[in-house]
């Protein structure tokens, strides 16, 4: 992506630009349709301002407290085109957590065979019809670049004649790596300085697509091991607190699954630029059918 040049403003040109703004808030309000992309969460979602603003916005947790499905759920959820790029696991294994998902179908039972070629079938269609606009950009087997990603979206956004969309990065962690493949300019670059310039390209993305764009993140051993995560937990990177709109934190409470197969979950809105940071709301997680759910 090419780099962009600072842009002088006076305030007196910013007239028109807010009086069009506010009159797409009261628009979107009246139609009871979001600005932007939601959570689906209510809570998070009244929190951050109603929906996720354009810019770079981050998923952090520990293993095992759901970051994927978690992102995926958010995905599906937002009311706009969703672009998911999955640099960890198959784009065939998240399309079978989505529909487990969507159809609340026991994911164990879409892995084991149990189900014939025609409830496969019916189920697949079930969940492609919920959601016409979600992409799968596979990056387990290369790099996919910021720029790939924006012509994406963008292709997506005039099919469905949105105005935003959706990115999801799965992880930065990983996708950050893959740049070395073919850039060689980061051959020899340590983890810290590819994930801070992988999240500089983000930033740059969510600029450019008017969007936001939200990261799934690890966490570095020292938040692995605490159950009190901040902005420097997430792994290799020390620009999440500078260049990200939120940070979002997933931390498991149970070890094992309760008498629903559920397992209790708190996420903590570390960065909030949009509102009071801090909030912290309990989630249950079900595994089975990859579902999160806020308790009331």
């Amino acid at each position: 992506m090419n780099m962009s040049v600072p842009r002088l403003t006076l305030l007196s040109d910013l007239v028109s630009d807010f009086v069009a703004d506010t009159e797409a808030a009261q628009k979107a309000l009246e139609s009871g349709r979001p600005r932007g992309p939601v959570t689906g969460l209510s809570r998070l979602d009244e929190t951050i301002g109603g929906f996720f603003s354009n810019g770079l916005h981050i998923l952090q947790a520990a293993p095992g407290a759901g970051k994927s499905a978690f992102s995926l759920q958010v995905a599906a959820n937002c009311q706009f085109p969703a672009l998911y790029l999955t640099a960890e696991m198959s784009i065939l294994e998240l399309f079978r957590r989505i529909i487990a998902r969507e159809t609340e179908t026991y994911l164990g039972k879409l892995k084991t065979g149990e189900l014939g070629a025609k409830e496969a079938m019916r189920l697949a269609l079930e969940t492609v019809k919920k959601l016409p606009i979600f992409a799968l950009l596979d990056g387990t087997s290369g790099y996919a670049s910021p720029q790939q990603l924006l012509d994406v979206a963008e292709s997506l956004k005039e099919k469905a004649g949105a105005a935003q969309a959706l990115v999801v990065i799965d992880s930065i962690q990983v996708w950050a790596k893959t740049v070395r493949g073919v850039d060689a300019d980061f051959v020899g670059a340590s983890e810290y300085e590819l994930i801070n310039a992988a999240l500089g390209s983000l930033s740059a993305l969510a600029s450019q697509l008017k969007s936001p764009v939200l990261a799934v993140s690890h966490r570095n051993r020292v938040g692995n091991r605490s159950n009190d995560a901040s902005l420097h937990s997430a792994k290799g990177s020390g620009e999440v607190e500078y260049l990200a709109e939120s940070v979002i934190d997933l931390t498991r409470k149970d070890e094992q699954p309760d008498s629903n197969g559920e397992v209790e979950i708190s996420l903590k809105l570390l960065k909030n630029r949009h509102g009071v940071p801090g909030l912290n709301i309990p989630l249950k997680f079900c595994g089975r059918i990859q579902k999160f759910r806020e308790v009331m």
